[in-house]
């Protein structure tokens, strides 16, 4: 470690976990530094999970170690690791009513009575159930309980705070709103905090750094705009954000989408030998879309349009989201990286304009300075 560095709170080396002959942690490093709000976030089945079961001392590995503030806490069970966990199903008591739950942690570290109630209905009130605080949980609905075991795992402040989907039970205005406060108080509190979705607008929207996973695999490790503006390959591409990613030929200056267009692309890739297989990325945002008509004079001039018809066009509040059948080129599927086997696919491309109706022909570039990434045609 470098002079000055921060050393990590969490860490795993090398960690593997396989249940028979599936594995569903492979070989996964990964540091979290203190205070950091970090999510494991990849499609169900990836392994997060398990990576979290592993952090916990619910699993444990079949290789590798798990290292908390420098020591060795592999061999753990969880109650000695301390760590805050709330999980997808609520595991509340049944028998006791809101507050007590809650409270639960703080009596088992005998917390003065005192303190217990006053961090208990701070903690009820960040997550909107102050009022209830007397009531049975199994009077409450799905939503309110998944939020009592959230109050449960903060309240204890722990050392680190592991989520498993908490919020997956809230209706969406609530989700919203109680990612916010649940954010908001983890950093007042300084808690070091890891949390598992599948949901990308949640992972963005709370974490400081999002590690993506793909078949038990850690596919990227960066901030939020690091994942999106630099992917490091086709999967962590095509997963995160909306994608266009079209198949190409690398040629000199660029990729060659169709016959007579060449768009620049903003990363150097290897050198690759001709026809080799290759596909590039375009965001939605990054494209300019333009009138179809009168353009023979533009042809050849500066970077070359893509060519073709809108197939639809959807509202998205501050902008519209066109969908627009391509003469010439490829397009894949951006969350799956399969072909789709066709000879013309669907660009998406974000405009403010709406004076384009389905049906209309329409010209498709990258916008000046745009980020177009180029990978391996490869899953």
């Amino acid at each position: 470690m470098s002079e000055g560095a921060v050393a990590p709170v969490l860490r795993l080396a090398r960690v593997t976990r396989r249940f028979g002959e599936v594995t569903a942690v492979d070989d996964l490093s990964l540091e979290i530094l203190p205070g950091e709000f970090v999510t494991l976030l990849g499609p169900s089945g990836c392994g997060k999970t398990t990576a979290l079961r592993l952090i916990a001392g619910f699993e444990a590995p079949d290789a590798g170690t798990v290292h908390f503030r420098g020591e060795d806490i592999t061999g753990w069970p969880p109650q000695r690791r301390g760590f805050g966990m709330v999980f997808q199903n609520y595991a509340l008591f049944p028998h006791l009513n809101v507050f007590e739950n809650v409270a639960f942690g703080l009596r088992a570290r005998n917390v003065a009575d005192r303190d217990v109630r006053r961090r208990v209905l701070a903690t009820l009130e960040v997550v909107d159930l102050a009022p209830l605080a007397e009531r049975p949980v199994q009077a409450l609905s799905g939503g309110q309980q998944q939020r009592v075991a959230v109050a449960r795992a903060l309240a204890i402040e722990p050392p680190l705070l592991l989520l498993d989907e908490p919020l997956s039970n809230l209706d969406q205005a609530l989700r919203v709103q109680t990612r916010n406060d649940l954010r908001r108080l983890v950093k007042e509190l300084g808690i070091t905090a890891l949390f598992v979705t599948h949901d990308q607008e949640e992972a963005f929207d709370l974490s400081d750094r999002i590690a993506v996973m793909q078949a038990g695999r850690l596919r990227q490790l960066g901030s939020p705009q690091t994942l999106y503006r630099e992917p490091a390959d086709r999967f962590v591409a095509g997963f995160v954000g909306r994608a266009n990613v079209l198949e190409v030929e690398r040629v000199d200056g660029g990729a060659k989408l169709a016959p007579g267009v060449v768009w620049p692309v903003s990363d150097g890739r290897p050198a690759a030998s001709r026809g080799d297989r290759w596909v590039l990325l375009a965001r939605p945002e990054d494209l300019d879309l333009l009138d179809g008509r009168d353009a023979a004079e533009e042809r050849g001039a500066g970077v070359p349009y893509l060519h073709g018809r809108v197939r639809d066009r959807r509202f998205r509040g501050e902008a519209f989201l066109y969908r627009v059948e391509v003469e010439g080129a490829r397009v894949s599927s951006g969350a799956k990286g399969r072909a789709s086997g066709r000879e013309a696919g669907l660009v998406e491309v974000v405009a403010a304009t709406e004076d384009l109706a389905v049906g209309s022909t329409v010209r498709i570039r990258p916008k000046r300075g745009a980020r177009l990434h180029l990978f391996p045609d490869v899953a």
